[in-house]
């Protein structure tokens, strides 16, 4: 089973590049240590693969990446001091001009059959005034799902690269366990950790290693470089407010 077998077994775009390809990059590293290392067992490593998918492995896979992504989110959205969208509805937020914030409150106030708050009520109820603009969020969101065609392509991609940011960043303690533990592994086994004589590490047989080992602990430490710079909260929080504006545009497309 070649990798694009795998990936065409998970139809749905959002699916795939959301979920399943964070899980992916995940066992990267073990997947490479395997494939450059012991590669007179990759048949019986497909074989367990296959098997793996055609019992629900890459549902279960996108499952658990989802999971641990919506758990980090919730924890953010207390972080932050909202979700991004509600945030840039208020009143006392100064990202979005006050003249397209007020277009934007009163079409969403219309969708859903209720009156948005006017500065002085969000200061004195800023709860009550933060459900309206959830609620108005909430109908974008129901309205702007890409059914077919491509209006809403732009915002289809933004929300395609925060989930798969969010999830990414939910799987990180994942990722970088088994990034290192690879790496571990390949050094260990070449006895440059833990070798003969006693030392923790022998230096000098690091200019012996085999081309494959040297390829296994490439792609383990890019990867552990990747879940330690690239995929962070700053990263995701300023992912997750474009879409929130991109998502706010929405209402002069709809309108």
């Amino acid at each position: 089973m070649t990798f694009d077998d795998i990936v065409a077994k998970v139809t749905d775009p959002y699916d795939r590049q959301a979920r399943l390809y964070p899980a992916l990059l995940g066992l990267l590293p073990l997947l490479a240590l395997v494939a450059r290392l012991y590669a007179p067992n990759v048949s019986v490593l497909s074989g367990v693969v296959t098997l793996a998918v055609s019992c629900g492995g890459l549902f279960l896979m996108t499952n658990i990446c989802r999971e641990m992504g919506k758990r980090l989110e919730n924890k953010l959205y207390v972080e932050w001091g909202g979700k991004p969208t509600t945030q840039l509805l208020r009143h006392r937020d100064g990202v979005i001009d006050s003249i397209t914030k007020c277009r934007y409150h009163a079409f969403l106030a219309a969708k859903i059959n209720a009156t948005f708050p006017d500065a002085g009520q969000e200061k004195s109820d800023p709860l009550k005034a933060d459900e309206a603009y959830q609620s108005g969020a909430r109908w974008l969101l129901d309205h702007t799902r890409p059914e077919g065609g491509k209006k809403f392509d732009l915002l289809f991609k933004d929300n395609v690269t925060y989930g798969f940011r969010r999830n990414a960043l939910g799987a990180r303690p994942v990722g970088m366990v088994i990034a290192i533990g690879c790496l571990v592994w390949v050094l260990a086994k070449e006895h440059i950790l833990f070798g003969a004589g006693g030392k923790i590490v022998d230096w000098p047989l690091l200019g012996q290693l085999s081309p494959p080992a040297i390829a296994s602990l490439a792609v383990s430490a890019v990867m552990l470089l990747i879940w330690v710079f690239f995929f962070t909260k700053t990263s995701l929080r300023t992912c997750a407010f474009s879409f929130a504006e991109t998502l706010l545009r929405t209402c002069d497309t709809l309108q």
